[in-house]
């Protein structure tokens, strides 16, 4: 590439369902680093026989024939040992696997180790969890990271890409990814200021996933599924995040025929959901004592951010329609990593699941997105 691995900014925010990665150049450009030929890696992990830990696609792969030996979530602090399957692993061992692919990716990228690296963490997080978190990335071999609170991020993302907020400014962050977290910023002299900050983990894409599936699958509950769960649950979220885009989509499933989700039902599943988003956006705003007309704006981000209904039911709920930001799910690593914005900050996010979702077709007999009346227009 023409420039050393040192002159390069890794930043990495590792969600509860998906990591995201990000190289700064020190010219101001940026990209975001692929996994198995997305733009994002699962943050699941899964542990092999021979208490191998494995990443992205092949975890999820294995997780449909040994349901047991899967992690859908590593990010997660923990006191006891854990033993799967009879096979005893360290915590920091399957949480810092997701930010050793990265590393791996990032040095291959770049030719050689990275010696600045930036951690996107949650602005509820504290000390407990952030010296937790140091601790995976040694473990992960990468060097001692700067840690970012995500909503902060955000707002430098959004500053690089030419909002114009004056000092004493107030602006909430919105971060509806697997769960929510919820973020009222002011912007001082120096930067910005975390004045009240609310999160639930249930109000997000994983409860929205299991409402769905319930709706495709008459009732039964993705968690039932046996040792088909983890696949059912990865094709519920790539069928989520295509009906943002389109109204009808043909669900490819493990142990049935395949079946047309709609718009209509993705609403329903959704609208509880992100009503909750709404009342903690609601709520963070007056514990900071603050109302909708002392805002500057909310910005929504996060990986269920694209869903059509989320700014329609904050803006019933706060009253202040909340702006959803071009690719949101990367937002905070891009925010991190102090990149410029490559260009404007809002507009429609471009969809990540095209590929995956006609391999999964082709794994359980749907007919192909590009045939599908159902599914049409296709991208």
């Amino acid at each position: 590439m023409g420039m050393r691995a040192g002159e390069a900014r890794l930043s990495i925010d590792c969600g509860s369902a998906s990591t995201v990665a990000v190289l700064a150049w020190a010219d101001g450009s940026a990209s975001d680093l692929s996994f198995d030929g997305a733009p994002y890696l699962p943050s699941a992990v899964y542990v092999a026989a021979d208490g191998q830990v494995w990443t992205g696609q092949r975890a999820w792969q294995a997780a449909g024939e040994q349901p047991s030996r899967f992690i859908p979530n590593p990010r997660r602090p923990v006191v006891d040992d854990l033993s799967v399957d009879s096979t005893g692993v360290d915590e920091l061992d399957l949480a810092a696997a997701p930010l050793r692919r990265v590393a791996a990716e990032a040095e291959r990228t770049t030719g050689g180790p990275l010696r600045d690296v930036r951690l996107v963490v949650p602005a509820g997080w504290g000390p407990r969890r952030r010296t937790w978190m140091r601790q995976v990335a040694h473990r992960a071999g990468l060097p001692q990271p700067r840690l970012v609170e995500a909503p902060v991020a955000v707002a430098e993302h959004l500053l690089a890409g030419g909002a114009r907020w004056p000092v004493g400014s107030f602006i909430v962050v919105s971060d509806v990814g697997a769960g929510a977290e919820v973020t009222v910023l002011r912007r001082g002299p120096a930067g910005f200021e975390v004045l009240a900050t609310l999160a639930d983990p249930a109000a997000g894409g994983t409860a929205i996933d299991h409402a769905l599936a319930a709706a495709l699958t008459d009732g039964r509950d993705v968690s039932d599924a046996g040792t088909g769960q983890w696949v059912m649950a990865q094709t519920v979220r790539a069928a989520k995040e295509a009906l943002a885009a389109h109204p009808a989509v043909t669900v490819p499933l493990p142990d049935r025929a395949p079946v047309v989700a709609n718009s209509a039902m993705l609403d329903e599943a959704a609208r509880p959901v992100l009503q909750r988003v709404a009342q903690l956006t609601c709520e963070a705003i007056a514990a900071a004592e603050l109302t909708a007309a002392d805002l500057a704006g909310i910005y929504c981000v996060g990986g269920s951010a694209h869903l059509p209904q989320l700014a329609t039911v904050i803006a019933e709920h706060a009253g202040v329609t909340p702006t959803v930001i071009v690719e949101p799910g990367s937002a905070a690593a891009r925010g991190a990593a102090g990149a410029g914005a490559a260009g404007p900050t809002v507009g429609p996010p471009a969809p990540p699941w095209r590929a995956w979702w006609r391999c999964q077709c082709r794994r359980y007999g749907a007919p192909s997105p590009s045939r599908c009346p159902a599914s049409r227009p296709w991208p």
